[in-house]
């Protein structure tokens, strides 16, 4: 029989096994999915993407997987061939693809929406307050009295011409 306490120690160090291989299969899936995906890029722009150790470039620009670029032989064609030699170099030069180029450009669209609605917002909170203000200083000019208790005819006469000045500029 097994004692209790290095019963419950060794249960421990199982589950500790089990949790380690798992954190090691998910890294592996993770790597494999990374390789995956810059084995697909590397498709895409033109070069082998090679298996194991080959994958790896020299120092000196050429890679392993087959391209390399072209030195001059000939004393005659030498200007022409380091032009021809850049104009190649420019067009193998890649950068890296940027894993995170979706995102980052769908975040861009998602922040410009929302400056464009928050200014919206804005705009739209100033014209209330304006038109709140424009309404209390109509409402106050309405509601001035003479001394007898009757509207002050300026003001409504004033009120009515500003009415059909807006009336002939919506119409005409």
């Amino acid at each position: 029989a097994i004692s209790l306490n290095s019963f419950s120690s060794k249960k421990g160090h199982d589950r500790a096994l089990q949790e380690y291989k798992k954190r090691k299969d998910q890294k592996f899936q993770k790597n494999a999915a990374l390789l995956r995906e810059y084995q697909r890029a590397m498709k895409q722009e033109g070069y082998d993407a090679g298996k194991g150790g080959s994958r790896k470039r020299d120092r000196d620009g050429e890679d392993r997987s087959g391209k390399q670029e072209k030195s001059a032989h000939d004393d005659n064609s030498e200007d022409a061939e380091n032009q021809q030699q850049s104009g190649e170099s420019n067009r193998k030069k890649r950068h890296k693809s940027d894993p995170l180029y979706q995102a980052r450009k769908q975040a861009e669209l998602r922040k410009q929406e929302q400056l464009e609605a928050q200014s919206q917002q804005e705009r739209k909170q100033q014209n209330e307050s304006k038109k709140q203000h424009l309404r209390k200083v109509r409402a106050k000019k309405m509601m001035q009295r003479t001394k007898r208790g009757q509207p002050l005819m300026k003001n409504v006469i004033g009120d009515l011409l500003g009415k059909i000045r807006d009336d002939v500029a919506k119409g005409g």
